[in-house]
């Protein structure tokens, strides 16, 4: 059983499977770009009366980014853990071109199996509780 996608996301420690990562990286990039355009759409037609209402969406979208990115590391934390390296690796996510390299290793690297280190397996963990 997988790890839920959505489980643990601002949890800095244990660890998450390929498929709980993809599934979460696939969620987060269809929230960016869905959500960003329908915001830089109710931006651009707010500010046409220059009232500042343009301002607070896009402050109001910037927050939610940061959002997004702090759960990103986090759950690449999680990531790293379960290959067996120590969280603060995810920090390479942030390295332009290499973070993009990284990025796509970590969803076809498998996990270590068994318990290491960082917890238990993600896909030994019993969900039915």
């Amino acid at each position: 059983m997988s790890k839920p996608v959505f489980e643990d996301l601002f949890t800095f420690s244990g660890r998450r499977n390929r498929l709980s990562y993809i599934l979460f990286q696939i969620s987060i990039w269809t929230l960016i770009l869905v959500g960003g355009t329908i915001g830089i759409t109710i931006s651009a037609a707010v500010s046409e009366h220059n009232d500042g209402g343009g301002a607070v969406v896009v402050l109001i979208l910037a927050l939610i980014l940061l959002v997004i990115a702090v759960s990103d590391l986090a759950v690449t934390s999680q990531r790293f853990r379960d290959i067996g390296f120590t969280g603060w690796a995810a920090l390479l996510i942030l390295i332009p071109y290499v973070g993009f390299i990284v990025w796509i290793v970590l969803m076809f690297i498998p996990g270590t199996r068994g318990e290491n280190r960082y917890g238990p397996d993600p896909l030994e963990i019993d969900n039915s509780n």
